[in-house]
């Protein structure tokens, strides 16, 4: 594929700037910058979906990164643990070859329809072996059909989208283990009442929020503390002394 294009200078010059600004890339911030800043001039999108797991597992950390407003509703469909919508995405590339794959839109539109994703989508990764870490990429929102011309370039850039990524979460792993004030007040309330095994609508009543912003909260915590379900953020939060092990009666 890369035989059949040839980048003048001045894209030369930008990829060169592209490729040394993604070494440069170690928070979520400089990710998000990176990719709605230099990669644009190469594959331009509204939204970018990224997953990141042990190599051949369903992906299990999403982040969406976007121009847009993302509600908290579609932004928990495609970041929620295990999430369908990006596990079915990824099998379809894995069962193309896990070369860069095209796919309508139409399907993520249906299950996501507050997401702006019309036209096609570009899918690509990669597939880690062993204990190496697989990544997964989505974009959605492109100006025009992706080409053979995006599908060399998803392929040419891949490298250094999945080490930014890595490294970004490396980052956010860091800090987590040497900062147990992650937690937001807000998060803290809320991981709190989940010790407390309330549910997420008594939670919002609790705390005098939507039952969907609950959830939102809850993704996060989940996050932030690398735990697979409810239960077990609630046991890491008593270890890493963010709330008590034992809760006073309420009133």
């Amino acid at each position: 594929m890369s035989g059949l294009f040839t980048l003048e200078s001045a894209d030369l010059e930008r990829l060169h700037f592209a490729l040394e600004a993604s070494i440069r890339v170690a928070r979520r911030s400089h990710f998000f910058l990176w990719t709605q800043g230099a990669l644009q001039c190469f594959l331009p999108h509204e939204t970018l979906l990224c997953a990141s797991s042990g190599a051949e597992q369903t992906p299990g950390t999403q982040d969406v990164f976007s121009r847009l407003l993302i509600p908290p509703r579609v932004e928990y469909i495609l970041t929620e643990p295990g999430a369908p919508v990006v596990g079915g995405l990824r099998q379809a590339w894995l069962q193309a070859g896990r070369a860069p794959l095209v796919l309508p839109a139409a399907p993520l539109r249906t299950a996501v329809p507050e997401l702006a994703c019309g036209g096609e989508l570009l899918c690509h990764g990669i597939a880690g072996h062993g204990a190496a870490p697989s990544t997964f990429f989505v974009f959605i929102g492109l100006p025009a059909p992706p080409g053979p011309r995006e599908r060399y370039l998803a392929e040419l850039l891949m490298p250094h989208l999945h080490l930014a990524l890595l490294r970004m979460r490396e980052g956010e792993h860091a800090a987590a283990g040497a900062s147990p004030a992650l937690l937001s007040g807000r998060e803290l309330q809320v991981l709190g009442c989940m010790r407390d095994g309330l549910t997420n609508q008594q939670i919002g009543e609790v705390l005098e929020i939507s039952a969907l912003t609950v959830k939102n909260h809850v993704q996060r915590i989940l996050r932030k503390l690398r735990a697979a379900n409810r239960a077990q953020a609630v046991a890491n939060g008593v270890a890493a002394g963010l709330i008590a092990g034992v809760t006073a009666d309420r009133r």
